[in-house]
């Protein structure tokens, strides 16, 4: 089964050789009411700093609080797409979530390859996401493991 996606892209097919320790990639992302609505469509996850700015705002936060988890899904994107690539697959991630996303905000993620574990076929990656100020709101690693064909 090969599933269809709305636009054409090119995924990295890096080899361990191939990566070396600093390598990194980055993107900005806005975060918009859309990108709200699908996730709550898709989790059904409709808590109240999610959806209700009153209800958000009584709890401290500024404006509506964009999803955790939905944060969370570019790096799966960097990590499977950009670096290490679709040679990999996701080991372990850890997040910690520091400063609230709000509707509106760019944030730019980043991964940057920290270690490489040759023997054992995985990179270890230092994740980030941070405002256009430099507010750190996202940060953790994730350790990718090399798939061969037949493993």
């Amino acid at each position: 089964m090969v599933l269809k996606h709305k636009e054409e892209s090119t995924m990295a097919k890096l080899e361990i050789d191939e990566i070396e320790i600093g390598d990194s990639h980055s993107e900005e992302v806005l975060f918009d009411l859309s990108k709200i609505q699908h996730f709550i469509e898709f989790s059904n996850d409709s808590a109240g700093i999610h959806v209700n700015d009153l209800f958000s705002k009584e709890k401290g936060f500024d404006d509506l609080v964009i999803h955790g988890f939905l944060l969370s899904t570019q790096f799966s994107r960097i990590l499977g797409m950009e670096i290490p690539g679709e040679n990999t697959v996701i080991g372990s991630v850890n997040l910690d979530f520091h400063s609230p996303v709000y509707v509106g905000d760019s944030i730019n993620f980043s991964a940057t390859v920290e270690r490489i574990i040759k023997p054992l076929g995985s990179v270890k990656l230092k994740l980030k996401a941070d405002k256009k100020d430099g507010t750190l709101c996202v940060e953790g690693k994730t350790v990718c493991v090399f798939k061969k064909l037949g493993n």
